[in-house]
């Protein structure tokens, strides 16, 4: 079995990605069966982002020191083999952007926890948000738009009181933020096959970017979301969790 572990630059995290890697060898990914990551949430999104590329490998995280990781097992660095035979797989669900920018480039963008709308400058974005298919856009002022699967539901979604979804459910999470007035808009739970057109009004003047944890595009003047129909990628869950 060949395993390709992944660390955060954290003192603990590098002493067990030593120890790990000397028991079982460190291969490259594109040759591993695993994927082992030793941090935190950090550092499993980051191999799950490098997973999409090679969605049979699945990704095994383990938490290290003070790191916070909802998507991470407990730290153990003997019987990982058995582990990694015994975890039940999780197929998360991957998020997908079709963006155009000024100046009409288009791009794609993928995000597996969140995809974030929001203004650039001090000016509020001005935005109008429709389900695809389904009735007339709404017009909504503010600091932007968060959509979320269900695992990312727990993070920033939550800190603008966005709905918590519980995983493996087949809904995305649309939350406003610093939308105004507050009473024009509140937290919004969509069918996963929900398609989502956003335009941004007066983009010169009220300019407006799109992030997910590892990437920012500039500039946006419309971008539609969805759920990925042909990507996932695994997780790896300790049955004993």
């Amino acid at each position: 079995m060949k395993i390709a572990f992944r660390a955060s630059p954290k003192p603990g995290a590098q002493r067990a990605l030593h120890e790990l890697s000397s028991r079982y060898g460190q291969a490259a990914v594109a040759e591993a069966d695993f994927i082992v990551t030793l941090g935190g949430d950090g550092t499993a999104l980051e191999a799950l982002h490098e997973a999409l590329a090679m969605p049979a490998k699945p990704v095994f995280a383990m938490r290290t020191d003070s790191s916070t990781g909802i998507l991470c097992n407990s730290l153990r660095t003997h019987g990982l083999i058995e582990r990694l035979q015994a975890a039940s797989r999780v197929q998360l669900p991957v998020l997908q952007a079709e963006i155009e920018q000024a100046g009409g480039r288009s791009r794609a963008l993928f995000a597996i926890n969140e995809i974030v709308l929001e203004r650039q400058v001090f000016q509020q974005a001005r935005l109008k948000v429709a389900v695809h298919g389904k009735g007339d856009p709404t017009s909504i002022n503010g600091d932007g738009l968060v959509l979320t699967t269900p695992i990312g539901s727990t993070g920033y979604n939550r800190a603008h009181d966005g709905p918590l979804l519980p995983l493996g459910c087949s809904l995305l999470s649309l939350t406003g933020i610093g939308i105004r007035p507050p009473s024009v808009w509140s937290p919004a739970v969509l069918s996963d096959h929900e398609i989502l057109d956003v335009e941004v009004i007066e983009a010169v003047y009220r300019p407006v970017q799109i992030r997910t944890v590892f990437e920012t595009i500039p500039n946006i003047c419309r971008a539609r979301l969805f759920r990925s129909p042909d990507r996932t990628v695994t997780l790896l869950v300790d049955r004993e969790a």
